[in-house]
């Protein structure tokens, strides 16, 4: 009887990451709504940031023993990113390192985008962003970087796939609601991520140097296990020679796991 009590919590289930949750956040939120898997081991398989959200897929019991092949699985993401900003995470959780000048910011329309894109596309190698889990000397980057010690380390970079990206959209958004955007997301984050200092920062840079309209880049893309978007956006400013920051992401599969 306690072998199929215990099997019943061998599960795979497929869990949505809120906008601001680290993934911990969003197993204690289910368990908190489905007690019965109180004590039971639960890990996630392919970790979100937490200014990302959508498919987390989580194993609990029994089938955390399988974790490699869930975390090599192909995923699809919806993401979101501007020109002309850099902070140090490569997202809007960040302090801001750079910002292009308003007059010198050149505005990319939709076929030079594409363009950029298309070299992303297929196996290469790609750097961990300074702002992740990846551990070097016994020592999370995330660690390193708060500590400013990236310097007494080689960046650790691994191959990765993009089997397709596609370019999806462009809009503007007001400086004003931009600004209420990444305020509510920043404040939503529980936890210590730096929220008080990174705001001053923002607010800083929408006194004196923001325009007025900012334009927001959406792309679609298929990968392969260990891809950041992140990094791969970070890459594209640097390659476009404005700097650039993801604003948005969406996970919407994690293998035969979709968001709906």
């Amino acid at each position: 009887m306690a072998r199929e009590l215990a099997g019943k919590f061998d599960q795979v289930l497929n869990l949505y990451k809120k906008k601001s949750e680290t993934p911990l956040q969003t197993i204690e939120r289910y368990v908190a709504i489905r007690p019965e898997y109180k004590g039971v081991k639960m890990t996630y398989a392919g970790r979100l940031d937490p200014m990302a959200e959508g498919v987390l897929i989580v194993l609990a019991g029994e089938k955390n023993k399988e974790r490699e092949a869930y975390t090599r699985l192909d995923k699809d993401y919806e993401f979101e990113f501007v020109l002309g900003i850099e902070t140090d995470t490569y997202d809007i959780l960040g302090k801001i390192t750079k910002t292009k000048e308003i007059g010198g910011l050149k505005i990319f329309g939709e076929k030079e985008i594409k363009k950029a894109l298309k070299k992303y596309e297929g196996k290469f190698m790609q750097k961990y962003p300074a702002y992740s889990s990846k551990v070097v000397g016994g020592v999370p980057l995330f660690d390193l970087a708060r500590k400013d010690k990236l310097d007494t380390v080689v960046m650790p970079e691994h191959e990765v796939e993009v089997k397709n990206i596609e370019f999806v959209s462009s809009r503007e958004i007001s400086s004003v609601d931009f600004k209420k955007y990444i305020e509510e997301g920043i404040n939503a984050v529980v936890g210590d991520f730096r929220q008080k200092e990174i705001l001053k920062l923002w607010d800083r840079h929408f006194e004196s140097n923001a325009p007025e309209k900012f334009l927001i880049y959406k792309v679609k893309v298929t990968s392969g296990s260990g891809f950041y978007v992140r990094q791969l956006v970070s890459d594209l400013g640097v390659n476009l020679k404005t700097g650039a920051i993801t604003i948005s992401i969406l996970r919407t599969r994690v293998g035969e796991y979709g968001i709906k």
